[in-house]
């Protein structure tokens, strides 16, 4: 018997932001991240991008937060990563879903990365809509501006992971990977040669093709026009969800958890809401709009709840899962208001 398309894959293919994320995005790969993250035991999360001086956006905290809380009610530790601008967002989130403020702000200096892996030591690492930097070193947003000035370079987390506990101990500026002019990696060749204990494993989570994670698919995103092949990132990561709205990426992998674990992990369309108008309120604004209003990139609170809901509906999905559960649809039908 065929199987039909996964509804989570409908979901993510939405395109809401006409960015054309068919051409780099993969079926299935919210299912093989959630697979990945299934025994996930100490997690760093990495989110928050600031789209002008102390204007942080919507897209990102949320669905950090969500991954967050259901890798927590899984048995994972989860701590949270993001530089100063995006700590009230983060925050703001945690206590809307009345999770722990388990928020480290990226430390300062030259070996930032290589202190955080060392003292978290994390089995996973996760980034939400997270600039990423490009062939130059520099980190641009969709508008090809650069915004270098106000996000600190926390996808060095994920360039030094693969050897952090290699005992190699040169900074990665010695390997290839400058704050600026970087343009290649080191092959995975090289790159085995030195590693020693297994690294962490990456997911990255993105909607444009500057987010931490695309340089997985860098040469597509490059293919698109000028403009996208300025942006795109030369970061890779081990899994790479791509969706219309990088929230929307972090709520299909936590769909997929619950299929595989037959149980409700998702938040509901009200606390999206909440959560949308939390980090509102402590000074997020849409990343396209620009404006300090109750919407993610560009789309009400209302259409992103809706979309909540529907991963909810693609959830469900699983013979006996909404019997377990206890999920929308299990044992009465589901009143409409």
């Amino acid at each position: 018997m065929t199987r039909g398309p996964d509804l989570v894959d409908q979901i993510l293919a939405l395109d809401p932001g006409r960015r054309d994320i068919a051409a780099f995005s993969s079926p299935g790969a919210a299912t093989k991240a959630a697979r990945a993250l299934r025994g996930a035991r100490r997690v760093l999360i990495v989110t928050g991008f600031a789209v002008e001086p102390d204007m942080p956006e919507t897209d990102g905290p949320p669905g950090a937060t969500v991954l967050g809380r259901a890798l927590r009610r899984l048995g994972a530790r989860v701590t949270y990563v993001t530089d100063t601008v995006n700590v009230p967002l983060v925050e703001a989130a945690l206590k809307v879903l009345d999770e722990p403020l388990d928020v480290v702000v990226y430390p300062s200096g030259a070996d930032g990365a290589r202190r955080l892996l060392d003292a978290e030591k994390p089995t996973h690492l996760v980034a939400i809509e997270r600039p990423g930097r490009n062939r130059a070193g520099d980190y641009l947003n969709m508008r090809g501006d650069s915004v270098a000035a106000w996000n600190a370079p926390l996808d060095e987390l994920f360039i030094c992971s693969g050897d952090y506990r290699s005992g190699d101990r040169k900074p990665s500026l010695d390997r290839g990977w400058p704050e600026k002019g970087a343009s290649r990696l080191r092959t995975p060749a090289q790159r085995s040669r030195r590693r020693t204990t297994r690294r962490p494993v990456t997911v990255g989570i993105g909607d444009g093709g500057n987010e931490i994670g695309m340089g997985a698919v860098r040469a597509k995103v490059a293919r698109l026009d000028p403009l996208r092949a300025r942006i795109a990132t030369v970061v890779p990561v081990d899994h790479l969800v791509v969706a219309g709205v990088s929230n929307w990426g972090s709520y299909g992998v936590v769909a997929a958890l619950g299929r595989l674990v037959g149980s409700d992990l998702l938040h509901t369309p009200e606390l999206e809401r909440r959560l949308i108008a939390a980090c509102v309120a402590v000074g997020a604004c849409d990343g396209v709009t620009r404006r300090r209003e109750h919407t993610v990139d560009g789309l009400s609170a209302d259409t992103h709840a809706a979309i909540v809901d529907l991963f909810r509906l693609a959830a469900i999905g699983v013979p006996g899962f909404a019997a377990r559960s206890g999920m929308i649809g299990a044992g009465q039908p589901r009143r409409r208001s």
